[in-house]
């Protein structure tokens, strides 16, 4: 039997209690509290891109049998930082013209973050092995490499390679003739007809047929996979012992810059003149400069920190010199080689030396933002 409301004669069955005055007046406030905590703390499946850090790469340097040379000014690698994307950061990054959202699937490719993070500081330690390699070599000193084939990092969207090959994978012969080295690869790319790629992937041994496409590179048509490589297991004989930190970074684009550093701190001249100069970009066993993510960052890093010079891959000047900020003196330099970039700052008549000032080159600090 359901009990009547004696003024109104209604049946209460069914009715909802109602809502005291004192959770009412609490519920809004906490409300809003908890969307506040989620917009800002829940991760979304993205990165946010922003400037990060700068590197002074001479103090990261270590000869053997020069313990005590230095440079007479500095040269910075430059690194761009990824913090996990939330609703608010995504907000703000829409309204900041040096931030940027990717798609943590589109960075990671499927892969563990943590697998990745180990993949990209491999990549790094081998960057900075092959800059070294250059820069020994254009001090005019005694250096071999072999390895055991070449390493596909990246495939380039809408390139013969693309769906083809896989970030991964390692190359060991074209046509049948055995690939050792990323300047392999490169030589026996002579034209564009269809290739036999041997590829190892995984456990498994698999031939690709991959037809080079003709594309720019350093200022003339080269026939290209669409792919960038680094060497596989490479393996050193160095006049001396060179050891570049690594720390927590990622990534290939501190080669050239590393390639300058070890240059300026072996061949007794002075490359850098008392100049802070930053800058980016791959650097092959070739000497070749290669382009990377994230210039425009990399240049906003730069600009902020003081550096006079950047140096970037010349397909990307254009981007570079319209990253930096305005009113902001820093020279632009766009370059195909690493002998381009030396004759640049060795002899660019725009490129003013500066008188040092007494300051120490930035100390070896390698964050995990790269």
């Amino acid at each position: 039997m359901s009990r009547v409301d004696a003024q109104s004669g209604m049946s209460a069955v069914g009715v909802r209690a109602p809502i005291p005055d004192w959770l009412r007046r609490r519920f809004l406030p906490v409300s809003i509290v908890l969307l506040v905590w989620a917009g800002s703390v829940v991760p979304l499946p993205a990165y946010i891109e922003l400037p990060g850090s700068v590197v002074g790469i001479p103090a990261c340097v270590m000869i053997a049998e020069r313990p005590d040379v230095q440079v007479d000014g500095d040269f910075l690698f430059t690194t761009v930082a990824q913090r996990d994307a939330t609703l608010f950061g995504l907000v703000l990054a829409a309204l900041r013209d040096d931030q940027r959202v990717v798609g943590k699937r589109d960075l990671l490719g499927g892969t563990r973050s943590d697998r990745y993070l180990e993949r990209q500081r491999q990549v790094f330690i081998d960057a900075t092995d092959r800059a070294v390699v250059v820069a020994l070599r254009a001090a005019g000193l005694p250096v071999d490499v072999s390895g055991s084939g070449v390493d596909v990092v990246e495939v380039i969207d809408d390139t013969p390679a693309d769906g083809v090959l896989r970030a991964g994978d390692v190359i060991t012969a074209v046509d049948g003739a055995p690939v050792r080295t990323d300047v392999d690869l490169v030589e026996a790319l002579d034209g564009t007809a269809p290739l036999d790629v041997r590829v190892r992937r995984g456990g498994d041994e698999v031939v690709e047929e991959l037809a080079p496409a003709l594309r720019e590179v350093g200022g003339e048509e080269r026939p290209v996979l669409g792919v960038r490589i680094m060497t596989h297991a490479p393996q050193l004989r160095l006049p001396f012992e060179v050891d570049i930190a690594s720390g927590q970074v990622g990534g290939p684009s501190a080669g050239l810059m590393t390639g300058l550093a070890v240059f300026d701190l072996v061949d007794g001249g002075d490359l850098a003149r008392g100049r802070s100069i930053a800058g980016t970009g791959t650097l092959a066993l070739d000497g070749t400069v290669g382009p990377i993510d994230g210039i425009d960052l990399k240049v906003a890093v730069a600009a902020r920190e003081g550096a006079d010079v950047f140096i970037a891959p010349a397909a990307q000047a254009r981007a570079a010199r319209a990253a930096v900020p305005p009113g902001n003196a820093m020279a632009v330099v766009g370059v195909d080689t690493f002998d381009d970039a030396r004759t640049v700052l060795d002899g660019g008549a725009a490129l003013a030396d500066r008188s040092n000032d007494g300051s120490r080159p930035r100390s070896c600090r390698l964050a995990p933002d790269a």
